[in-house]
């Protein structure tokens, strides 16, 4: 979706001009377990979402269908009343779109899109999907995303006024493999706190397994089309593969995934 692409971006410039402006502040992230980092204190990121939020909904349709919006709203609000992050308060809602995603914006506003919530077949798929959108804003990953963006420009800058073109090229490489594997890692990280935080709220944690099955049906659906010799890469991706997320979950869920799912992984 490129006016979804262009939204995101317009978040990662206001929340580099915040991070310039503001000053390096430390904490324990308790999603993650680690002392982290940021440029960006609590009370930005959630002006940077509210203001990205407007602009969704003005370019992204809600569905006018209140019990749709009421039913995610309450699976919501009951996850995110258990999530390691609770000083800010979680907005939902299901933008007018048929394909099957989700995304969740700095501060706590979270959107499904129609196509994914008419996919769930109970309130447990769904919580699913919702914790696992919750789990990014509570480890405070689209933050640290594009903070990491922002060090990377700053550095390319310094670079290109030096006139160093052949480090520049390496180092966009450089910096475009880092930042997909972060983002890798963090739907992993999301899957992982997913589970605890379903457990948590009263949900079938399954409910997350059986909607990853049901994505994974949605990308065999889809034909991808490449030229001839070219191979789709795993580092080339911006989501893992779904046998990768369907193996995290299990192992959180069980201890240990099925010998197929370890099979069916690329790494």
């Amino acid at each position: 979706m490129k006016h979804l692409a262009h939204l995101i971006r317009r978040a990662a410039m206001c929340v580099s001009a915040a991070s310039i402006a503001g000053c390096v502040q430390t904490h324990f992230d308790l999603a993650t377990r680690h002392q982290d980092y940021t440029f960006t204190s609590t009370e930005k990121e959630v002006a940077v979402g509210r203001r990205i939020a407007r602009e969704v909904e003005e370019e992204l349709t809600l569905v006018q269908d209140e019990p749709m919006q009421e039913r995610v709203r309450s699976i919501g609000q009951r996850i995110a009343a258990v999530c390691d992050r609770r000083e800010i308060l979680y907005h939902f809602g299901v933008v007018k779109e048929a394909e099957v995603n989700a995304f969740s914006l700095p501060g706590g506003y979270i959107y499904l899109h129609e196509g994914l919530v008419k996919r769930a077949d109970s309130d447990d798929e769904l919580a699913g999907v919702i914790a696992h959108e919750v789990a990014h804003v509570a480890a405070r990953h689209s933050i640290k995303r594009y903070e990491s963006s922002l060090g990377l420009q700053l550095a390319q800058m310094a670079t290109i006024a030096t006139r160093q073109g052949e480090l520049v090229q390496g180092m966009s490489l450089a910096a475009s493999a880092t930042q997909l594997a972060y983002a890798r890692e963090d739907e992993l990280d999301a899957d992982r706190l997913a589970v605890k935080y379903l457990k948590a709220a009263g949900f079938d944690p399954e409910g997350i397994l059986t909607f990853l099955m049901k994505l994974q049906a949605v990308h065999q659906e889809k034909t991808h089309y490449l030229p001839r010799g070219v191979v789709r890469p795993h580092y080339g991706m911006t989501h893992p593969f779904v046998a990768d997320r369907l193996r995290a979950v299990k192992e959180e869920l069980f201890g240990v995934a099925d010998y197929l799912d370890y099979l069916n992984s690329p790494e």
